[in-house]
């Protein structure tokens, strides 16, 4: 779900950044990153999520209402526009993801339980999602290859259940993993190339970072060099970018363990820690569709921010001003362009959703 486009390294001041959360957004040097108007996004709430899975399709996530009487919010990129999207019940949705027209997956939750959508190319139907816990992230691959996960508390390490889709349903793919483990990340490349990043504390007194990779054959387990702490004051392997099996990018937060907010990467063989900028903490990452990723900061401002890592440096830019607090919450590349999108919501007297591109 984390597909490639290739912002350039515009470089902007970081201010405002302490104990791993940006404090205020100022404006970048180059506004690089502009809003996307759209009749669709004219609702009080929030747009959450986005994946393309092609040039001329993705869609965006995000919910109005309230607990008891959630309010899906589904619009779809056609190639020119977004649009809006009914959806057949009411929900909060978490996430989407995309393997093209013709097929899209929508996780998420009511007061009834666990919800799945899949779009056939025509309409969006209800599908039966397990109830294994609250659903947080799925994935897809252009080939239709789809995985979900959901746990009862992923980011503190509970128990965790992974998903894959059969073409009609959900099922446990039944990953060998390690005694007390929990999966926090999912990126679908392909059939033969599914990766799942999380965190065993097998050891029962300190918690450590672990991949797992399909090949189509087999389940390959990656450790992850460094502690995540320990049970109960860890922090969490949050996403998960794969531009290639020898270029693979981890975020890790701190949340509450003494340890660094970072960038991970692996080369296939060997892994490199890389600090972000004064520590800031990311929510959400995606690739540049080069050798680095984008990743979207905590903030507080009236602006968002992007940290652009190219493989060598960090660089930032800001979005357009906004009345209220802004966040960026996901961003995904548009395939086969130079664009990035990404979803968020500013909240002042109302929740204002918007997304932004770079182009």
């Amino acid at each position: 779900m984390r597909r490639r486009a290739v912002p350039s390294a515009v470089t902007a001041l970081v201010t405002g950044l302490a104990c791993g959360t940006v404090l205020t957004a100022a404006p970048a040097r180059a506004a690089a990153w502009t809003d996307v108007p759209s009749p669709a996004l004219a609702y009080n709430g929030s747009l959450d999520r986005i994946d393309y899975g092609a040039a001329n399709a993705g869609w965006a996530v995000g919910s109005a209402g309230s607990i008891f009487g959630p309010e899906a919010r589904i619009v779809r990129w056609n190639g020119s526009s977004w649009t809006a999207q009914t959806s057949p019940v009411g929900f909060t949705p978490v996430d989407v993801a995309a393997a093209g027209a013709g097929k899209a997956w929508i996780v998420g939750w009511n007061l009834g339980g666990t919800v799945s959508l899949y779009w056939n190319g025509t309409a969006w139907t209800k599908v039966d999602y397990p109830l294994v816990g609250m659903p947080n992230q799925v994935s897809a691959a252009p080939d239709g290859t789809a995985y979900s996960i959901a746990g009862l508390d992923p980011a503190s390490g509970g128990p965790s259940a992974i998903l894959r889709w059969t073409g009609t349903g959900w099922v446990d793919p039944v990953v060998p993993l390690p005694a007390s483990s929990s999966i926090t990340a999912l990126d679908v490349k392909s059939a033969n190339d599914v990766w799942l990043a999380g965190t065993t504390a097998a050891s029962g007194n300190s918690v450590a970072g672990i991949l797992m990779r399909w090949d189509g054959a087999s389940w390959t387990k990656i450790d992850v060099p460094g502690s995540m702490g320990v049970p109960a004051y860890q922090g969490t392997l949050h996403r998960i970018v794969v531009n290639s099996p020898t270029d693979v990018y981890v975020l890790r937060v701190r949340q509450n363990a003494q340890i660094t907010n970072a960038l991970l990467h692996y080369d296939g063989t060997s892994w490199t820690t890389i600090g972000t900028p004064l520590n800031v903490a990311g929510v959400g990452l995606s690739s540049d569709g080069a050798n680095g990723v984008v990743m979207l900061p905590i903030t507080t401002g009236a602006n968002t921010q992007y940290m652009h890592y190219d493989g060598t440096s960090w660089s930032t830019l800001g979005g357009p001003s906004r009345s209220g607090t802004v966040q960026a919450a996901d961003a995904d590349a548009r395939p086969g362009t130079s664009t990035v999108t990404s979803a968020g919501t500013a909240s002042a007297a109302n929740k204002v959703p918007f997304l932004e591109s770079f182009n």
